[in-house]
């Protein structure tokens, strides 16, 4: 069976969490599905996963579940060389991404970068702007919405 690997992005991760919560424990047992996360997805989520335990802040087991599928973003890669196009365009001043028009974090640009980097992982999001511009830049088949994601994991039998 082929090899799967999963980039997912913040709001991904919140909507697994809320509608299948056991769903990233039943990839993680399966020797042909992985899901990374990025540093930079990873910061985003610790924010939100801080619980309180007796008098001190720490973070939830389900967040901790997560540290060993963060992966380094080393950030956009020679945005020069790879920003040379029609369709993307790099405001250093203000460290925004314009692609097809729409404006991009460096952030959500940078997951589109780690796949572009990667050619094994499949983009995650349920961001629109991301989609649409992965779709442009990656293969349209390495870039999934939600619930394109859930039917392929139905598709594999994960679910």
């Amino acid at each position: 069976m082929m090899r799967k690997e999963y980039l997912l992005d913040t709001n991904i991760v919140i909507k697994v969490w809320n509608k299948y919560p056991t769903l990233l424990d039943t990839i993680e047992n399966i020797e042909y599905i992985d899901f990374k996360i990025s540093e930079d997805i990873a910061g985003e989520l610790s924010v939100k996963e801080y619980v309180k335990f007796n008098k001190d802040f720490v973070l939830s087991n389900k967040f901790l579940k997560l540290l060993t599928h963060i992966i380094t973003d080393k950030g956009p890669s020679s945005t020069e060389g790879r920003m040379a196009s029609d369709f993307i365009k790099y405001e250093q001043n203000k460290k925004i991404y314009f692609a097809n028009g729409d404006k991009v974090s460096i952030n959500d640009y940078s997951l589109i970068d780690i796949c572009q980097n990667n050619k094994s992982y499949i983009l995650v999001s349920d961001d629109k702007k991301i989609i649409r511009n992965a779709r442009t830049i990656l293969d349209y088949s390495r870039v999934l919405n939600f619930e394109e994601f859930i039917e392929e994991l139905r598709e594999l039998k994960v679910l």
